[in-house]
């Protein structure tokens, strides 16, 4: 049973069957209309509509965050690496009181399903195209794991920025030197590589936001993350 209530005495009043406007008499001599009928339909395309802008404009902020997070999180599987190849090259100089550039002689070994290609200078490289990869004698570079990350481009050496490219490797006299890595990716398939620096000297490079380079400090030079 459908009804209304009485705007003068609060009684609920039959509406059943009348039709919008028709006049109802309560029994306490107000005089009222049948109320009229809303289509559940257009009333749910009006709430859409008005609903519409707000959903568009969260969209707008949520999606370009969570790219960028999506984006963030790759990168830090390179800062990881870095951190670990800085370790291992720290170690190995209070053994030797020199820094090693071939990744197998500092046990330098990132797992597979790696994003990022890894640099110390020219040389052999480990490719990752296979499920099963062979590691040249005296490698100094990892690549992408293409055969994992089949979207995922492959990175050379030649690919990196000139200012980073040329500080790879060992510098300087040991026990008087320092040995500098560098790790790249293409995060979102466009052509700008994403590349991270770690040396354990100071190096005369600076993050695209201005910071400094400092020893043991992965340093973000080319951030290919934001949208």
């Amino acid at each position: 049973m459908a009804t209304v209530d009485c705007p003068k005495c609060d009684r609920p009043l039959d509406v059943t069957g009348l039709a919008p406007g028709t006049l109802i008499t309560c029994p306490c001599g107000n005089v009222t209309t049948a109320p009229s009928r809303i289509n559940r339909k257009w009333l749910f395309l009006a709430l859409g509509l008005l609903a519409c802008p707000c959903i568009g404009a969260v969209a707008a902020i949520t999606i370009p965050n969570f790219v960028r997070f999506g984006q963030r999180a790759k990168t830090a599987e390179c800062k990881s690496n870095l951190k670990g190849w800085y370790a291992a090259q720290r170690y190995h100089f209070q053994d030797t009181r020199t820094y090693e550039p071939v990744f197998s002689k500092v046990g330098f070994a990132p797992e597979r399903s790696n994003r990022y290609a890894y640099f110390v200078g020219p040389g052999p490289m480990e490719v990752r195209d296979t499920e099963r990869n062979e590691t040249p004698e005296g490698a100094v570079s990892i690549g992408v794991d293409t055969f994992r990350f089949t979207e995922s481009r492959a990175v050379d050496l030649e690919a990196l920025p000139a200012p980073v490219k040329k500080r790879l490797g060992v510098s300087g006299t040991c026990p008087e030197c320092n040995i500098t890595m560098a790790c790249a990716a293409n995060t979102d398939n466009d052509e700008t590589l994403d590349v991270w620096v770690i040396s354990t000297g100071p190096l005369d490079l600076q993050a695209e936001d201005g910071e400094a380079a400092e020893p043991g400090v992965p340093l973000h030079f080319v951030d290919d993350t934001r949208t």
